[in-house]
């Protein structure tokens, strides 16, 4: 068993390892290549003696806390929760700690989240935002702490951006009711607008002007929230208002499962008298009955791109230009979309 931690020190680990101080301090730090038998014998010796470098002297030294904050706007999000952990994984692998601030959709909080990541002197800061007026956000971009915004454009904004190409998400979800016979497509737009969500209607509406269709003004709702139940009252809504909508495409999976249950409260069948599809491709989604339609939220490539933007801005990469990742993601083809009703409107 190893000693405490506080009898432990680095000559400890090294002399156990049978290598140098600096070797031991590499490994850790992974500041420099060392062979990996060497490093095999440097975590022997950390395991064996229950070394726990003590990163905070070496902050002192370096002004670096190793932690890197992550602002969500939801952590029941399941999309989000599951983007959080990867985020949390990566950079872990890198040394670096995440502190992630849960702010329910609320400004005020998001605010004093970002305060705090500021004075606990985070090292760089990963920000999902509620809106797009955040003073906070152009402070940290002048105090010099790395940004970098997840699947978010803030315009006027220096920092860098990995962001999904919604607009070509959405238009794929649109092209695909399209290809089923459908011309009477309602949406189920997000509740405030922001950049990822005028890109989703953006390309819901390029989509149906491909083809010639106008959809008047009452095809087009705004949920109430994010919830089922917000997802339920505008799909009932669409219908009642548009009783020829024979589809409905929603913003968000959750939204487009409330929609579901809308559609079979009103005596419709989902696909064969409501075609409905999603976005996100959130877990649950493939278990649902029907199994929903959607496009894939790529929560992995999302992860890395925004890791790697992190990484390179602390690896001495200040004063460089604001870089932009750009993400396709792609159709899941489920069970909830089908072909037009034969009786439909304009069939």
């Amino acid at each position: 068993m190893g000693r405490s931690n506080r009898s432990v020190t680095i000559s400890d680990v090294a002399h156990e390892a049978g290598v140098s101080t600096a070797t031991v301090s590499h490994v850790l730090n992974k500041t420099r290549y060392v062979s990996d038998e060497l490093c095999e014998q440097v975590q022997a010796a950390v395991k064996k003696l229950g070394y726990y470098p003590n990163k905070l002297i070496g902050s002192l030294r370096t002004k670096k806390s190793y932690t890197i904050g992550l602002i969500l706007p939801s952590s029941s999000n399941e999309t989000l929760g599951l983007l959080a952990e990867r985020i949390q994984k990566l950079l872990f692998e890198h040394g670096y700690n995440l502190i992630i601030c849960n702010t329910s959709y609320d400004a005020e909080i998001e605010a004093r989240a970002l305060e705090t990541l500021i004075m606990k002197q985070s090292d760089a800061i990963i920000a999902i935002p509620v809106g797009e007026a955040s003073s906070k956000l152009h402070e940290i971009v002048s105090l010099g702490i790395p940004l970098v915004l997840a699947d978010r454009k803030i315009k006027g904004l220096r920092a860098d951006s990995a962001v999904v190409d919604n607009r070509h998400g959405a238009f794929e979800a649109v092209e695909y009711l399209i290809s089923n016979g459908h011309r009477n497509i309602g949406y189920i737009d997000r509740k405030t607008a922001q950049s990822h969500s005028i890109d989703q209607r953006q390309g819901y509406l390029e989509a149906l002007q491909a083809h010639g269709i106008t959809p008047p003004h009452s095809y087009i709702v705004s949920a109430s929230g994010y919830s089922y139940e917000a997802g339920y009252d505008a799909a009932k809504h669409l219908m009642d208002k548009n009783p020829e909508i024979t589809a409905i495409f929603a913003y968000y999976d959750v939204a487009a499962l409330g929609a579901v249950r809308a559609a079979y409260d009103r005596g419709k069948r989902v696909p064969e008298d409501m075609s409905i599809i999603g976005y996100d491709g959130m877990p649950f989604s493939q278990f649902t009955q029907p199994r929903l339609s959607t496009v894939l939220f790529p929560v992995e490539q999302l992860a890395q791109s925004v890791c790697k933007l992190v990484i390179s801005r602390l690896q001495s990469e200040e004063g460089a230009e604001s870089r932009a990742i750009i993400i396709t993601p792609h159709l899941i083809q489920g069970e909830s979309v089908g072909p037009v009703p034969s009786a439909a409107p304009g069939k």
